[in-house]
């Protein structure tokens, strides 16, 4: 085992000096499950952080760095888990919540699976099948080769599998007396319509308020087919005249309400493996929960000197500071090649214009044409204040002017324009009191970055993670 160590190992190092060598990125995940992080002796590989290459949608070039940063922050959440199982999370409103959505969907999950297990994968069904079939599974007697075996069955009964979960779930709703209102499905099924807006909008018309279908207190109205009808895509529009697909559509959240109270009566809320399973999922939200208790804003409320501090050292950031803005008059005509009129074609709206850009260059009085070529809503062309970070034409043209410059013929689509600036606001910084909300967020965000910083270094000391790759790198 150390032989077969120390190889990898060698690998992992001989990767890394040929990256820097190269000073290229390297796929990732990478082709090879190798080690990256050891924590309290147990080793993290490759694939537990990067997925597995075959079913990662798109793998991709990183450099040594980012490669680390991702690394960093996946141990550093995994931390998180450990350390955030505390009262103050668990006990949360929020994780309650969480634990009881969870805990219901997966108790219902189970409640299948039981059903499937007891149906179709018994031990006698399964040794039966492996008999049959003894050449195909030479490991059968590993966790591994009995999964195998599993799995074919499953694909090989899987017609009847869901065939025998459909009987369920119609003896399921005979046993609690779900009644539906056949001829309002009936009218919904005689919808025709092109597109999934069109659809909804004759659904509307029926009366959304309408009951479907109704289970003792319960009841599901028209609005909630109307709901999911709005999110089909329009190649499964058709499908909206069959009776049967949009009851399965409609009485989802009525069927998961039985399956619940069957799981409950079956004690599966109590379940080890459900409830194991639970709070597996839930390591991710007792992560984030916990991160976001000890990084609160209120922990790091900067002091007004601070504040006025970080002010006077980032006087030349652009968010404390104004924007260039320049005051504009604009001559505007429209074009269009397609009309009839000769005086609108593209070229002879340029020549017009261009002739009166050069009367104006040769002293007469911008405003005068702008009055009689004005933008549309305008007041006698008059733009108003232009902003130099406006991204449409005039706005580009303008920030590149200064104070009484007239530009060249503006194309756009449709029209040709001349603006003139008559007055320039430079950029300048604004008062504190105007960007205080700004710098105390800032200062806030930089305290917080500090801080998760050093807690994580804090964890990976405590937790004697080893980081095998910057390790390695830091060798060289």
């Amino acid at each position: 085992m150390r032989v077969f160590f120390r190889f990898v190992l060698v690998t992992v190092i001989f990767i890394l000096t040929l990256l820097q060598a190269q000073d290229t990125e390297l796929l990732t995940p990478f082709s090879d499950n190798i080690p990256l992080v050891v924590v309290k002796g147990d080793t993290i590989r490759e694939y537990s952080i990067f997925g597995y290459p075959s079913s990662v949608k798109e793998r991709r070039k990183l450099s040594v760095s980012e490669r680390q940063k991702i690394i960093n922050e996946y141990i550093f959440n995994l931390l998180l888990q450990t350390e955030g199982d505390i009262p103050e999370v668990i006990n949360s409103e929020e994780y309650k919540k969480n634990y009881n959505e969870l805990v219901s969907k997966n108790a219902v999950e189970r409640l299948k699976e039981i059903l499937i297990e007891e149906n179709f994968l018994t031990e006698k069904k399964i040794s039966a099948y492996y008999k049959e079939n003894k050449s195909k599974y030479p490991d059968f007697k590993s966790e591994e080769g009995r999964k195998k075996v599993i799995s074919d069955i499953r694909k090989q009964k899987d017609p009847e599998i869901k065939k025998y979960i459909s009987d369920y779930l119609d003896k399921l709703k005979k046993e609690n007396n779900v009644v539906y209102t056949d001829e309002l499905f009936k009218e919904v099924a005689a919808i025709k319509a092109k597109d999934s807006e069109e659809f909804s909008e004759s659904v509307k018309k029926i009366g959304i308020n309408k009951e479907l279908i109704k289970c003792g207190d319960q009841t599901v109205q028209l609005r909630h087919l109307y709901d999911q009808i709005r999110l089909v895509k329009p190649y499964h529009i058709q499908s909206l005249s069959d009776i049967k697909i949009l009851k399965a559509m409609a009485e989802g959240k009525m069927l998961n309400s039985l399956l619940k109270k069957k799981a409950e009566i079956k004690g599966l809320f109590r379940n080890e493996s459900v409830i194991g399973q639970t709070k597996e999922q839930l390591k991710y939200f007792i992560a984030g929960k916990y991160k976001e208790i000890i990084s609160s804003d209120s922990k790091f409320i900067p002091t007004k000197e601070e504040m006025i501090e970080y002010y006077i050292a980032h006087k030349d950031d652009e968010e404390l500071k104004s924007k260039r803005k320049m005051w504009v008059f604009e001559i505007f005509k429209f074009y269009d090649n397609s009309d009839e009129r000769e005086d609108n074609d593209k070229i002879k709206v340029a020549i017009e214009l261009e002739n009166i850009r050069q009367k104006i260059l040769n002293g007469e009085e911008f405003e005068k044409y702008a009055k009689f070529y004005p933008r549309p809503h305008t007041k006698d062309g008059e733009l108003g204040f232009v902003f130099e970070t406006d991204h449409a034409l005039i706005g580009k043209t303008a920030a590149k002017m200064n104070e009484g410059d007239i530009s060249d013929l503006i194309i756009q689509e449709k029209a040709i324009s001349i603006i003139k600036v008559t007055k320039v606001q430079e950029s300048m910084l604004y008062k504190f009191e105007y960007v205080e909300e700004i710098v105390k967020k800032n200062l806030i965000e930089t305290k917080r970055e500090s801080f998760l910083e050093n807690y994580r270094k804090e964890l990976f000391k405590k937790y004697k993670v080893d980081l095998i790759a910057k390790n390695e790198e830091e060798k060289k």
